[in-house]
């Protein structure tokens, strides 16, 4: 729903050596995270590659068309991609950026967009309801746990503290105690209007 990416730029510059990993690449009309992730990647990490991450062949084909520098991209699951793909024995994750599986944000009343996306992921052989994002996010978490550097900063889309339940609602609700049980600290989260969660280890805090 917002830009919770945008939140991280002003930590980039303490991280160290690691890939720059994106779940969920850029579709049309979204936020347009790919390009400045992109972009991010060539000033801040290591490599100067971004690597994004799609189970959609349309949003990896449109990626391909703008021709980025230094941008590889994966037509996979996120969890299948760290789970089969991913070098964790050389390289390591310095930013992973969590924005794939959707969430419908009403499944009492689903809106019309989101029974348009729901459509688009039966085609791809996947059942798109909350349950089944939040267990995309976890796998991919825990796969990706391996290699996240000492220092590193974990991005969540549409994840949130829900301060009437106490706990992290979205996406990545299952994500966030999973990564503090691995000593990281939540750095910010935000309900509306930006709606993410970002999540550091070795992180100094602004």
């Amino acid at each position: 729903m917002g830009r919770i990416f945008e939140h991280a730029e002003p930590y980039l510059d303490q991280l160290g050596p690691g890939r720059f990993i994106e779940i969920g690449t850029s579709r049309n009309g979204d936020d347009g995270s790919t390009r400045i992730l992109a972009e991010w990647a060539k000033k801040y990490s290591h490599s100067g590659w971004l690597t994004t991450v799609d189970i959609d062949p349309k949003n990896c084909e449109l990626v391909r068309s703008w021709n980025l520098d230094k941008v590889e991209i994966v037509n996979k699951s996120g969890e299948d991609y760290l789970k089969n793909d991913f070098p964790f024995h050389t390289d390591l994750i310095s930013l992973l950026y969590l924005d794939n599986f959707d969430w419908d944000w009403h499944p009492d009343r689903t809106e019309d967009f989101v029974r348009d996306q729901q459509e688009r992921y039966t085609e791809l052989g996947y059942t798109m309801n909350n349950v089944n994002s939040q267990q995309a996010h976890l796998a991919q978490a825990v796969q990706a746990i391996r290699g996240l550097a000492p220092v590193s900063l974990v991005v969540c889309d549409d994840t949130w503290y829900n301060k009437w339940w106490g706990q992290y609602c979205g996406k990545s609700g299952a994500v966030v105690p999973f990564l503090l049980g691995h000593g990281f600290e939540v750095l910010y989260t935000e309900e509306q209007p930006v709606y993410g969660t970002i999540l550091s280890r070795g992180i100094k805090w602004h």
